[in-house]
């Protein structure tokens, strides 16, 4: 924020060194200047209660890997709702770039 960026969504695993997805999530979701932007969450293990456990305290979703079409299609909604809120012109023409069938992310980034 500090430099005029502004965060559309964050995308992490949840296996890192140090910390994982759902201590990540838990920091994002306490912070008062970040807890409104959406959180996914990615796994290579297939663990129920820990994909519950994020889920329930805020993850807005939770993609096993190796991650489908059909799990990128699914970060679209959170954009969107993301956008209507914070338009990042620059994001969203990353985002179209890498995933060009996402279509216009919001009216002013036309």
């Amino acid at each position: 924020n500090e430099l005029g960026m502004k965060v559309n969504m964050i995308i992490t695993d949840y296996s890192m060194p140090g910390m994982t997805g759902y201590d990540l999530l838990k920091k994002i979701k306490e912070s008062e200047k970040l807890k409104d932007i959406p959180v996914v969450i990615m796994s290579s293990e297939n663990i129920p209660s820990r994909i519950s456990r994020c889920l329930e305290d805020g993850a807005d979703d939770f993609f096993l890997k190796p991650v489908q079409l059909s799990d990128v299609n699914k970060l679209k909604p959170h954009l969107l709702r993301r956008n209507s809120e914070l338009c990042n012109f620059q994001y969203s023409h990353r985002l179209l770039n890498w995933y060009p069938e996402a279509g216009n992310l919001c009216q002013s980034c036309l």
